[in-house]
């Protein structure tokens, strides 16, 4: 089979159209926040190069309803290959307004593109129960502690079942255990596992949260099953608590980002999706989220 294969592969060369480089902005925002735009130029799709960084002439405002709300500056603190431009300190985001960003630069097309933060529906508070958690030895010594969370909604929305999650823990590290004296607390990010239908319908994307796929809730579930995975040495460390950061996106960054996962993750012989795009005159992304943090305190350490 795969010598037929070979025998009947064809050389095709696609003749892209070129087109002249247009701005790309890319924008999320929550409630609290003031707004931080990376503003770079397109490539055309054989460029592997670095992407071009607008660092002067850029014009960027920030409007709400339709009302002009803020100049955006340039970010003085910013890597020095990385573009940033953010609004005020002092004017941040707020639930139940329409924001719109506006972008001009010489030379190119301006750009603009609107999006609000969605109404947040937070999953229930989490309280554990001491026997649902496992300790797993693993090498060297180490233990893995295991513990079932629920991450359940109080009710699902007719429309924009779109969220993602985040899940890091806390951990308490002694200089001794006889008697107990803390060295010092240290955060990290936590590893989980679950179903594979459930696995099938999350995807890893930049912004540091897992998304969850809309399909997932398709069935009329309300609750995501996970199980978090915490390793420790129990010579000197201790888990402390677990933060579940829940969001609920907007369908603009829902898209953008679930388009992404899907570039990235294309099987070989299957067309390549298109990546989201909801800036008009340019390419990339203006979208708001909201976000709640729970804090779960592990019992019996």
């Amino acid at each position: 089979m795969c010598f037929l294969l070979a025998g009947c592969a064809k050389e095709v060369i696609i003749d892209l159209p070129e087109e002249p480089p247009k701005l790309v902005v890319v924008c999320h925002f929550t409630e609290g926040d003031n707004f931080r735009a990376k503003i770079t130029l397109s490539k055309p799709v054989n460029d592997k190069g670095q992407v071009d960084i607008v660092r002067k002439d850029v014009e960027a405002t920030l409007s709400v309803n339709g009302q002009f709300w803020d100049k955006m500056v340039p970010d003085t603190n910013a890597v020095d290959q990385i573009s940033f431009w953010e609004s005020n300190k002092n004017q941040r985001a707020e639930k139940g307004e329409r924001y719109s960003i506006s972008v001009r630069v010489p030379g190119y097309p301006p750009i603009k593109s609107s999006s609000e933060i969605p109404s947040h529906v937070k999953p229930k508070s989490i309280s554990l129960n001491p026997a649902d958690i496992f300790i797993f030895p693993t090498a060297g010594g180490l233990s893995e502690l295991r513990i079932p969370l629920s991450l359940e909604l109080p009710y699902l929305p007719l429309e924009g079942r779109f969220f993602a999650f985040n899940l890091t823990h806390e951990t308490d590290v002694y200089e001794t255990l006889d008697p107990p004296i803390i060295d010092f607390t240290e955060q990290g990010q936590t590893n989980f596992l679950a179903d594979g239908r459930t696995f099938s319908l999350l995807h890893d994307i930049p912004e540091p949260v897992v998304l969850v796929n809309d399909k997932f809730w398709s069935d009329g579930r309300k609750t995501l099953e996970l199980v978090a995975r915490i390793p420790f040495d129990p010579e000197s460390e201790r888990p402390k608590r677990i933060f579940v950061e829940w969001r609920s996106l907007s369908k603009e960054f829902y898209r953008y980002h679930l388009s992404l996962s899907r570039q990235s993750n294309n099987l070989p012989l299957s067309d390549p999706d298109a990546v989201f795009n909801n800036i008009l005159g340019g390419y990339g992304n203006f979208s708001g989220y909201a976000v709640s943090v729970d804090t779960i305190e592990i019992p019996g350490f």
